[in-house]
């Protein structure tokens, strides 16, 4: 019986980062598919990001490209893992929060905000604005546009909150390997 040692390999690495925390195998953090590219992987690690987990999957709308809208929602009902402290929650009431973003091209681009809208009073999407029109239209590089699949994974850098958006459909021609977080 032959063994492929890479995927084991991979696998113990992964293994590792939950011990260590930094990478989450709760099951409110689980979907399909549930592997961030390691090329995305080792760029949190080059900013010392730790507490990696899948905020979000879906496919992007007409409005989250729309450069007058100029916003990504994250829709309540399609949060896959809390991301957000319960401090920074209450803020969302009353404020922004500057986050800062990787790019499907790696490229890491600061100065978005993170707000709450309501859409009704019992119902509401946290959106990404400021920067998240030059992230769709100004970088060919990432490859956006209406209906592709996304991962919108959160971590930490200092506590401060960051993302990592993966553009499932178009990554990097780098990546081969992924980091699982089973």
């Amino acid at each position: 019986m032959q063994v492929n040692l890479s995927s084991f390999h991979m696998l113990l690495k992964a293994s590792d980062l939950v011990g260590e925390e930094l990478l989450s195998a709760s099951p409110e953090a689980q979907t399909q598919p549930s592997e961030l590219p390691m090329i995305f992987w080792d760029k949190i690690m080059e900013m010392h990001g730790q507490g990696v987990r899948l905020a979000l999957e879906k496919r992007l709308c007409a409005t989250d490209m729309n450069p007058s809208k100029g916003w990504l929602s994250i829709p309540q009902g399609q949060i896959q893992a809390k991301f957000l402290t319960d401090e920074e929650i209450r803020a969302l009431d009353d404020k922004d929060i500057t986050v800062s973003l990787i790019e499907p091209c790696l490229q890491v681009r600061h100065g978005l905000q993170l707000q709450k809208r309501y859409k009704r009073r019992d119902y509401f999407s946290y959106v990404l604005t400021k920067e998240w029109t030059v992230v769709t239209h100004s970088n060919a590089r990432n490859e956006l546009e209406e209906g592709c699949l996304i991962q919108l994974w959160a971590f930490r850098v200092n506590g401060d909150l960051c993302f990592c958006l993966v553009n499932c459909e178009a990554l990097p021609a780098a990546v081969e390997n992924v980091a699982t977080r089973e």
